[in-house]
């Protein structure tokens, strides 16, 4: 048994296939195993068992249809008590229905009946598996030689090789037809039953229709889910539409740098700012609990960003030492240095974690190839067009995107996203500020349009 399961996982291997993925059946092959034992001279109705089944295959192997290919074996035929006298006679297409026909008439029925040995032999007439392969065994008897003959059917249909079993009971008793529906039934094949030579013209003649029929076309994969959008509900908004409200705390205020007029809140700042600062002017704070789970917080504003060192911060914040936020800053500076830039800072207890993407030229540092007077006019697009600097939390996840209303080329709107930073606890408040990160002339001057949270559910 081991040297069969063997040689169908060698055949496998040969042919570059595996049992997870068969081809689509392309053609149907059928190898006949006929009993030649002893036991085949018994008469019904005055003629012998092996003429009947000489008569039958003659006119079945004559009559094969277009695309089938068959092979024949016989066992029991040239010694009178060896097991392995199993012989194939023709591989698969390698004779003629005339030649066939020959060898019928020349087997002389002896010895025992080794139908495990012959359905082994069988498992190596098929060389190929991209086909329709099937084995129909005619006998008229049970095993003799010790083998287990629904083992191997078994081993035949699931060893890889896309095969099924057929048995034919010829004028069985109990036993023999009980062992040849377990051969059927192991192989995932059919049983047929025929007590004389019409109903053995019946039962070959099913048989064949079964296996010549077209396979079933494969079912074609069900298509892959669309994964499902996640759920938004808004969870907070301020538009600004009047003063601030009881939500807002403002940290460090100084009363004449920021406003609420004309449905928006306007801040002003010529100081170094940032969440790192001691004491940040107007650092505004919103006093409310986030979301269960997973949210996403929206800044939307415009700005006069012309001091070259400009900086928005947006995001959770605890104190100097410990916030997690979305920052947006511009970096003017001679010989092409100039750039602007988004990023996501982590600062635990004083260690700083950062990644940061640029958004207006190609770079961060030199080599970014801008001068300070083209980033002062790209930013001056954003006095009259908003920007979104957002932070989305997804499990203990957090990332920062930037949309400042650039379209590509496509159509599709341009959103800049950093890499992620974890946080095991939420790092404070939401929270946001302006000012300069660096000391330079001027001030920065922003309209605060909303602050959204959002709720997001999968």
């Amino acid at each position: 048994m081991m040297r069969f399961r063997a040689a169908i996982s060698a055949f496998l291997v040969s042919a570059g296939l595996t049992a997870a993925a068969l081809p689509a059946a392309a053609a149907t092959n059928v190898v006949y195993i006929l009993d030649a034992s002893n036991s085949m001279w018994g008469q019904i109705d005055g003629t012998a068992k092996i003429e009947t089944a000489r008569e039958v295959m003659g006119d079945l192997l004559a009559n094969v249809a277009e695309g089938t290919t068959v092979g024949l074996l016989a066992y029991g035929h040239r010694s009178e008590g060896a097991c392995d006298d199993i012989e194939v006679l023709s591989g698969l297409g390698a004779e003629t229905p005339e030649a066939l026909l020959a060898k019928l008439n020349e087997l002389k029925p002896k010895g025992k009946t080794p139908i495990a040995g012959a359905l082994q032999a069988a498992a190596g007439v098929f060389t190929t598996n991209d086909a329709n392969n099937n084995v129909i065994l005619i006998s008229d008897g049970i095993e003799t030689c010790s083998g287990d003959p629904c083992a191997v059917a078994a081993d035949l249909a699931k060893g890889g090789v896309d095969t099924k079993v057929h048995a034919v009971g010829f004028d069985v008793d109990d036993a023999a037809r009980e062992q040849l529906e377990c051969i059927a039934e192991k192989g995932n094949g059919s049983y047929y039953n025929a007590g004389n030579a019409d109903e053995l013209k019946v039962a070959l003649a099913e048989v064949k229709e079964v296996v010549e029929a077209a396979p079933e076309p494969a079912p074609e994969p069900e298509p892959e889910p669309e994964p499902a959008e996640p759920t938004l509900s808004q969870f907070f908004f301020d538009g600004f539409d009047s003063e601030l409200s009881e939500d807002w705390v403002v940290n460090n205020p100084n009363p004449d740098a920021f406003i609420v007029e004309d449905g928006n809140l306007l801040m002003i700042n010529s100081t170094i700012a940032g969440f790192n600062s001691d004491t940040p002017q107007n650092l505004i704070v919103l006093k409310r609990d986030l979301p269960k789970g997973d949210w996403d917080a929206h800044f939307t504003f415009t700005g006069e960003f012309k001091t070259g060192k400009d900086n928005v911060t947006f995001g959770l914040f605890k104190d100097s030492a410990n916030y997690l936020a979305g920052r947006f800053w511009s970096d003017a500076g001679c010989c092409g240095c100039s750039h602007a830039g988004v990023g996501i800072y982590k600062n635990s207890g004083g260690t700083i974690t950062k990644f940061e993407r640029p958004v207006i030229g190609n770079a961060i540092g030199c080599g970014a190839g801008m001068s300070a007077e083209r980033l002062t006019s790209e930013l001056t697009e954003n006095e009259t067009r908003p920007i979104r600097l957002s932070l989305h939390k997804r499990g203990r996840s957090y990332h920062v995107s930037f949309d400042r209303g650039e379209v590509a080329e496509d159509g599709t709107q341009i959103v800049v996203e950093t890499d992620p930073l974890t946080s095991l606890r939420a790092p404070g408040e939401i929270a946001f500020l302006i000012g300069k990160w660096k000391q330079a002339d001027g001030e920065v001057l922003i309209n605060i349009d909303s602050v959204e949270i959002v709720s997001v559910s999968e």
